[in-house]
């Protein structure tokens, strides 16, 4: 995600934990679309959406469903685009997708820039983010050979491999975008429906099932960074 969304110039969001730990992380003011030049990140299609604004995101109901979270005018956002594909095979916003994206797996890309990144991986000691799927590749072969799979999450939405890892035939399979995120958008539905019309505490279990207060902050900065996204102008 690095085409500049401009309207966000003056907007500082402290995104905060990642799919493991609690961790301060730098705050941003400016989310952008498209990877920056300076990076000299390997392009990839998963981050080319098109800003555009909306109205802040409401909590699902009961007859809400299928769509969750939904917001008016949404697909606009990233429409075309595999956030958008994905979220509509799980009756999710593309946003709120997007919106974990970016907490899981976001890498500096650029002065004031930040971007989900689909060669992500977090094992014992911290987080890593790589060139290329294949450079990923190896570096989670050597993960695996290393440590147990509960220590290590892989790709855009941090897969844990001790919860979900049986979901794929080769964990390297979760660096692929549409993979990683069909796999996640899953789990983030099912953590949502686990919590009624309480979608803070929904989208906090994608991280932590059974704190309620790890969960609910982090589902504070999720949905703080969509409703940013939402309102941009």
């Amino acid at each position: 995600m690095r085409i500049s969304l401009h309207s966000f110039a003056s907007l500082f969001l402290l995104l905060g934990m990642s799919a493991t730990a609690l961790q301060a992380q730098p705050s941003i003011r400016l989310i952008s679309a498209a990877p920056a030049p300076a990076t000299r990140l390997e392009p990839h299609p998963i981050l080319t959406p098109v800003p555009t604004a909306r109205p802040p995101i409401k909590s699902p109901s009961a007859d809400s469903r299928p769509t969750l979270a939904s917001t008016a005018g949404s697909t606009t956002f990233l429409q075309g685009t595999v956030w958008a594909a994905v979220a509509a095979r799980h009756g999710l916003d593309p946003v709120l997708l997007y919106g974990v994206a970016l907490k899981e797996s976001r890498r500096a890309a650029g002065a004031h820039a930040s971007v989900p990144w689909p060669y992500t991986l977090r094992g014992p000691a911290g987080a890593q983010y790589h060139r290329s799927r294949a450079e990923a590749a190896q570096a989670l072969a050597r993960l695996t050979a290393r440590h147990r799979p509960l220590a290590i999450d892989v790709g855009l939405m941090q897969v844990n491999l001790r919860w979900h890892g049986d979901k794929v035939a080769d964990p390297a399979q979760l660096l692929d975008a549409r993979t990683n995120l069909d796999i996640a958008a899953g789990i983030l539905v099912d953590a949502i429906h686990s919590a009624p019309g309480d979608l803070e505490l929904g989208v906090g279990r994608y991280h932590h099932w059974h704190n309620e207060a790890i969960a609910r902050a982090y589902g504070r900065s999720v949905l703080k960074m969509v409703r940013a996204m939402s309102a941009g102008s």
